[in-house]
């Protein structure tokens, strides 16, 4: 079979399914048939590469959402349509719930195509989403200020679910129709203002096409562009976050900031299933505690979390446990020792050893602590010299101290700070947080000062 044989239509249509990879002659395709001129056009393009051997079978499933009265012109378009050119045809009546009309009709739609294709054992569902659909997806999205994601608009095929027609305007499949002389139905709601699609498709639309005839395929090239981007940018976000909930803070560090935000959404998406509900400002909360000097904890949709400390920033569901009961370890000189408590390892050791004021004792804070930091202004409380440093509560219940007896605060290991006489210019007292061996690596391994 050669498409040289075809009408031009379906030719063109069998071009951007190789190109697009969208089908071959084994597949068999339901198509989502509204009546309607673009899914119509869908339908015979289909039915003429099925009988031309470029695909295997053509099935049809037309649904009525119950939205409105009168939707039978459109349910009798598409019983001839498939009489006329062969095509099996399944109805169905689907029940739209409350809330988001459009967005619920949508996911029952998509719901009642996948049931069907699973029935009668198709392999592809193909809908009627032409170039005009897409360009205005562009144009929408890019007016709401979405990045390369939401400017890659509607994706030739996602799964099963492919688009042919991605790369034909409406009036190609209209005079395709009339060239058949197969008729379809008009959906009175395409006029509706009150859709903002409908508002800019009559009203703007013609306003870009006299400064820009091409505007439609310029605005369609952008989102193949915008998509090859993205493509690319989440490869390398998945090669720094994986497909797990926790993603260590230096790599991550390292990464552009597009990089960065689809980390944070690849996370996201690994502990809910979903990569809805996390919107950019929840992104970019996320982020801000990569640059704090000390561990974070911020709180997302769901009862979510994202908690930044040891190296690791982590997406946990639930509220924040309550900190962990842990035993004061007594130092009695440089050395390794361990707080099983919150699974981690301290090295403690001293450039002049002399100058330290042994024996100490690492433990969490208490009421009343103190701290004088090394080059810093003078002694003060320790929780508000925390607070000054954002590190938030539950954070600062959990972190580990070097004290002296009392309630002197010698260090800070896991915020970088040491007491006044303590530092490079004096007894160069060193902590170092790790990992207690057989910990599930939440915590980094190594590191002063590193959350």
């Amino acid at each position: 079979m050669r498409s040289a044989d075809l009408h031009p239509y379906p030719a063109a249509v069998l071009e951007t399914a190789r190109r697009r990879r969208l089908f071959g002659p084994a597949d068999r395709v339901l198509v989502a048939l509204s009546g309607g001129a673009d899914s119509t056009a869908l339908l015979a393009a289909l039915a003429a590469l099925r009988d031309a051997g470029a695909l295997a079978e053509v099935r049809a499933l037309y649904l009525d959402h119950g939205l409105r009265a009168g939707s039978e012109p459109e349910a009798a378009s598409a019983r001839a349509a498939c009489a006329r050119l062969g095509v099996p045809l399944e109805e169905r009546r689907l029940a739209v719930g409350a809330g988001n009309v459009q967005a619920e009709a949508r996911r029952v739609r998509y719901a009642a195509l996948r049931e069907a294709a699973a029935r009668a054992g198709s392999t592809r569902i193909a809908t009627g989403h032409t170039l005009g659909d897409q360009a205005e997806t562009v144009l929408l999205r890019l007016l709401r200020g979405a990045g390369a994601r939401g400017l890659g608009a509607i994706p030739p095929r996602r799964g099963v679910v492919i688009r042919p027609l991605i790369d034909r305007t409406r009036e190609e499949g209209d005079a395709y129709l009339r060239a058949l002389g197969l008729g379809w139905a008009d959906d009175p709601t395409n006029a509706a203002p009150r859709y903002a699609r409908n508002r800019l498709r009559l009203e703007l639309w013609p306003l870009l096409r006299a400064v820009a005839p091409a505007a439609d395929r310029a605005l369609a090239r952008a989102a193949d562009l915008a998509r090859e981007d993205e493509r690319a940018l989440d490869r390398r976000a998945r090669a720094v976050a994986g497909d797990g909930t926790a993603v260590d803070v230096a790599a991550l560090r390292g990464e552009p900031l597009a990089v960065r935000r689809r980390a944070v959404r690849r996370l996201w998406r690994a502990a809910t299933g979903s990569g809805r509900a996390l919107e950019a400002h929840h992104v970019a909360a996320v982020l801000a505690l990569l640059r704090r000097r000390g561990p974070g904890e911020i709180a997302l949709p769901g009862g979510r979390r994202a908690r930044c400390r040891y190296g690791r920033l982590e997406l946990l569901a639930g509220p924040a446990a309550p900190a962990p009961e842990v035993a004061p370890v007594e130092v009695p000189g440089p050395g390794r020792y361990a707080l099983p408590a919150l699974r981690v390892v301290v090295e403690v050791g001293a450039a002049r050893p002399d100058a330290v004021p042994w024996p100490l004792t690492l433990r969490t804070r208490r009421p009343g602590d103190r701290f004088r930091p090394d080059g810093g202004p003078g002694g003060t409380k320790l929780k508000r010299w925390l607070i000054d440093r954002k590190v938030p509560r539950e954070a600062r219940d959990r972190l580990v101290l070097l004290a002296a007896p009392g309630d002197a605060v010698l260090a800070v290991p896991e915020l970088g700070a040491v007491a006044e006489g303590l530092g490079p210019s004096g007894a160069g007292l060193r902590v170092r947080i790790s990992a207690a061996p057989g910990t599930d690596g939440s915590y980094c391994k190594g590191g002063e000062g590193l959350l």
